[in-house]
């Protein structure tokens, strides 16, 4: 509940939950699913491109993950993202993977801009972030709010059991899974992969952030990143990470250890905290 709170300041308050506007634009059909090009507005005029993947031949509500995008210029088209969709689609998920700001389809700044201020996401998030402290805002927030109204676009799906919804990204959508995870009670399990580790161990490592990536607070009030994992025990969640991320397996091991004994001191089911950990670089 402490967590909550904090993270609650952190994001400061939410905007009121206005019409989704969802439309659909278009619709690619595969052999064993169908892609929906999705539309919905997160806040009046803010527009969220996304796509959503249905199993065909469904036999009544199926489960459903939201897919958060890392820091890829295609977003929600870079392949290995495609991939995490299409695998999740054959088993039977029925997925909507959202395009973050300045990343995929969604253009913050105008063409002729300054481009060497904005010539990548990295820099368009923080100068977003930069231009939002100055209102009192939080970037982070705007992202997490994008994921809190693709949920409701979800929920709002025929073919999705509400009570099994997921939540899964890598990298920068570890990072919205993260704070998703903490923030919204609605979504059952949760997968953030490539960015849970520790604060202390990010600053070892010298490792550059985006403003998205730390909350205004948490710092000041003690917190780890384990403890946006325990704000939610004892709910289902795995913590995945690979063995050369510069979001480094120490970090990640002694989050999980936290994680862990927490969820051990509620009794939950020990299936209901899992860390994977790949072989593989960021």
């Amino acid at each position: 509940a402490r967590v909550r709170r904090i993270l609650g300041r952190a994001c400061g308050p939410r905007p009121p939950k206005t019409p989704l506007h969802a439309q659909i634009t278009g619709v690619i059909d595969k052999r064993h699913y169908r892609v929906e090009k999705v539309l919905y507005e997160s806040r009046p005029g803010c527009v969220v491109s996304a796509h959503l993947y249905v199993p065909k031949n469904l036999q009544g509500r199926a489960p459903a993950v939201l897919g958060t995008c890392g820091h890829s210029a295609a977003g929600k088209l870079e392949p290995l993202y495609q991939g995490f969709c299409q695998r999740l689609v054959r088993a039977g998920f029925v997925v909507l993977i959202i395009d973050p700001f300045n990343q995929g389809e969604r253009d913050q700044y105008h063409p002729l801009s300054d481009r060497s201020l904005v010539d990548n996401c990295c820099h368009a998030h923080n100068m977003m972030g930069k231009q939002l402290e100055l209102v009192g805002e939080w970037f982070g927030m705007w992202r997490a709010w994008d994921g809190i109204r693709g949920l409701d676009y979800l929920l709002s799906r025929p073919e999705v059991d509400p009570a099994r919804v997921g939540l899964t990204g890598n990298s920068g959508g570890g990072t919205v899974t993260t704070w998703l995870w903490a923030m919204e009670p609605r979504f059952t399990m949760a997968a953030p992969s490539c960015f849970v580790t520790t604060f202390l161990a990010n600053l070892e490592n010298e490792i550059p952030a985006d403003c998205e990536q730390y909350p205004p607070g948490v710092l000041g009030a003690g917190l780890e990143m384990a403890d946006f994992i325990i704000a939610r025990a004892p709910q289902p969640v795995m913590l995945l990470g690979q063995q050369y991320c510069f979001f480094d397996r120490r970090g990640l091991r002694e989050a999980f250890t936290d994680v862990r004994r927490f969820y051990e001191v509620l009794r939950a089911p020990a299936q209901n905290t899992r860390l994977f950990v790949g072989p593989n670089p960021h």
